[in-house]
């Protein structure tokens, strides 16, 4: 059986480090900040931006939600998000993804309104260069809780084949472009491949990003694997995530699973990249 990893636990981990260096800035007088901008009223967004909030409060970072209509326009939206940045000082900022129908296809654009100073979800064109160049201080919050985990399990890079199923924005290319900085061989997958499992069961690693169930079962990986499934969908109000767990759990050496693995690493990652930004400013 593989062992499973948990997530909260690692989460715990860095949110008390944070919690030490957060206490370190408030005695310096700088007060580390992060907001977030929702629009619509998707429920699991609501749940995401939720856990945020609190998990900010518990280590005395400030938190502000912003809550927009579904229908608010572009220029409007747009509008607003400069005005939060002239009246608060932040050092994190986001917009809770996916946009609703109307907008979504505008998301670049809106995103791209984020001082790339302060985008800790490293989607701005200036964020996202720097870290396909290698030369962020920041990593995406997803790619990064992905490279937590595997650091946490002691997982050697060196020479393996990963396989990285998805090529979204907030996973599948920053991590893809991370890869590439590292010591393995990469493999990406995604609508266009036309026989998944023969990617998948020669990978050492394969990591999952698409929000589709059963995307990969056990028969399609190698024995001794390792998964990890940071996709996430909805079934009748239930989450689940990429990977069939039942048939992988019995094959793969590790498995990472949805819920309860990469988010919430995934929070504690953005709030550490908030910190990060806060930091940078002592010296500044």
């Amino acid at each position: 059986m593989a062992i499973i990893v948990d997530g909260n636990k690692i989460a715990q981990t860095i949110l008390a480090d944070l919690t030490v260096r957060v206490a370190k800035l408030k005695q310096q007088k700088i007060q580390p900040a992060l907001a977030v901008v929702i629009v619509g009223d998707d429920q699991p967004s609501y749940t995401y931006v939720k856990k945020k909030g609190e998990s900010a409060q518990k280590i005395g970072v400030d938190f502000f939600k912003f809550d927009f209509p579904a229908n608010i326009d572009k220029e409007k939206l747009i509008d607003r998000l400069i005005q939060i940045q002239a009246e608060h000082d932040l050092s994190g900022l986001i917009v809770q993804l996916p946009l609703p129908q109307g907008l979504s296809e505008f998301t670049r654009e809106i995103v791209n309104q984020i001082n790339p100073e302060i985008d800790v979800d490293c989607l701005t064109y200036g964020a996202l260069g720097r870290v396909l160049m290698g030369s962020s201080d920041l990593t995406p919050p997803t790619p990064g809780a992905i490279l937590e985990i595997l650091k946490f399990h002691e997982i050697d890079l060196m020479g393996k084949e990963v396989c990285l199923v998805g090529r979204g924005e907030l996973i599948g290319k920053p991590l893809a472009a991370i890869f590439n900085n590292m010591p393995v061989t990469l493999t990406t997958c995604g609508r266009a491949t036309k026989d998944l499992s023969a990617y998948t069961k020669r990978a050492d690693i394969i990591i999952t990003g698409v929000g589709k169930k059963d995307i990969v079962t056990g028969e399609m990986i190698k024995k001794d694997a390792v998964v990890v499934d940071a996709g996430v969908c909805f079934e009748n109000g239930k989450m689940y995530g990429d990977i069939n767990f039942d048939s992988i759990v019995k094959k793969a050496a590790l498995v990472v699973p949805t819920p309860g693995g990469v988010g919430p690493i995934t929070v504690a990652k953005l709030l550490e990249n908030t910190v990060k930004v806060a930091e940078a400013r002592i010296n500044n």
